[in-house]
């Protein structure tokens, strides 16, 4: 390992002196297919990796399986009190069904989507405006699985002229939209 680098996945088989097969292996918690890794050789690689310091690249992980394990959370505004509330209970709850939040301020959320920076996208409130709805629509299209929370949610509405996936938001609590939500992108994203 180079001085100043962070540590690799080759560097934690050379220190455990195991294969990067092996090292893989361990580190997904997988059984080693047909071929079993004895309790030392597994315990050499967690050494390896604790004295290494090593963290995986979740980057690269997600580009490998093709999903990134993360949900964007689009919020126009963190000063609404309700738009806060649904985030931080979305931040809350998605790490329990196995996906990490990102929370997405303003209009950035389009582009993260689009360049494949989150496997779905929850949005805090429905398009105000055509251009608004266009932007939801083009991700969509590309099967990116979307989710609105809104006041909005008439036959006519922009919310759901494209199709989304839509929770009406009424008078219920951040918890109880912010778990409908989890659930409708959950059946998208497992679908």
């Amino acid at each position: 390992m180079r001085p100043g680098s962070k540590p690799t996945i080759r560097d934690v088989a050379q220190t455990a002196g195991v294969s990067l097969t092996t090292v893989s292996y361990v580190l997904s918690g997988r059984s080693g297919g047909t071929t079993r890794i004895s309790e030392a050789t597994q315990e050499r690689v967690h050494a390896a990796v604790r004295e290494l310091g090593y963290v995986a690249n979740s980057a690269a992980r997600g580009m490998r399986r093709g999903r990134t394990e993360l949900v964007a959370v689009a919020v126009p505004d963190l000063e609404q009190p309700r738009d806060r509330a649904i985030a931080t209970v979305l931040a809350r709850i998605l790490p329990e069904h196995g996906y990490q939040s990102v929370i997405l301020l303003g209009g950035n959320w389009r582009q993260f989507m689009l360049s494949g920076g989150a496997d779905g996208v929850i949005h805090t409130s429905a398009p105000k405006a055509d251009d608004d709805s266009g932007a939801m629509a083009e991700p969509a299209g590309r099967g990116t699985p979307h989710v609105l929370i809104t006041d909005d949610a008439g036959p006519g509405s922009l919310a759901v002229q494209d199709g989304h996936e839509v929770v009406p938001a009424g008078t219920d609590t951040p918890e109880l939209l912010a778990g409908r939500a989890v659930t409708l992108l959950l059946a998208q994203l497992r679908g």
